[in-house]
C-alpha cells in the first residue's frame, strides 16, 4: 500500500511515520523510496501505537520491538526444526517398513 493509505489506516501523521522510520521501528519490506507498505508494516505500526497507548516510552519501544522480533525468529526456527524432525521420522518409518518387507 502507498504511504497515504498507510497513514489513513494507522491514523498516524507523516511526521510520526518519518520518525519511526528514522528510528528503524518501521522498515517497509518493499521499496521504501516508493512508499510501499505491507500488511506486516501495518501490524507493526499498530503494535507501536498499542505500546505507546499503554505507556511504553520511546526509549523502551526499540527494546520491546527487538524482543518481539527475536521471538518471531525463534518461532520460525522452531517450525523449521519441527519440519526437519518430521521428515526424519517419516524417512525412518519408510526405511523400517522397506527393510521389514525385504525380510519376508
Amino acid at each position: 500500500m502507498q504511504t497515504q493509505e498507510f497513514l489513513l489506516q494507522t491514523h498516524i501523521k507523516a511526521e510520526a511515520l518519518n520518525a519511526w522510520r528514522e528510528a528503524s521501528w518501521l522498515l517497509p519490506a518493499h521499496d521504501a523510496a516508493l512508499g510501499e507498505f505491507s500488511e506486516i508494516d501495518l501490524a507493526r505500526a499498530q503494535l507501536i501505537l498499542d505500546l505507546q497507548g499503554i505507556g511504553v516510552n520511546d526509549e523502551a519501544i526499540p527494546i520491546v520491538l527487538d524482543l518481539i522480533d527475536q521471538v518471531h525468529g525463534l518461532r520460525r526456527q522452531l517450525r523449521w526444526l519441527i519440519s526437519i524432525t518430521k521428515q526424519d521420522e517419516t524417512a525412518t518409518v519408510q526405511l523400517l517398513r522397506s527393510s521389514g518387507d525385504q525380510k519376508h
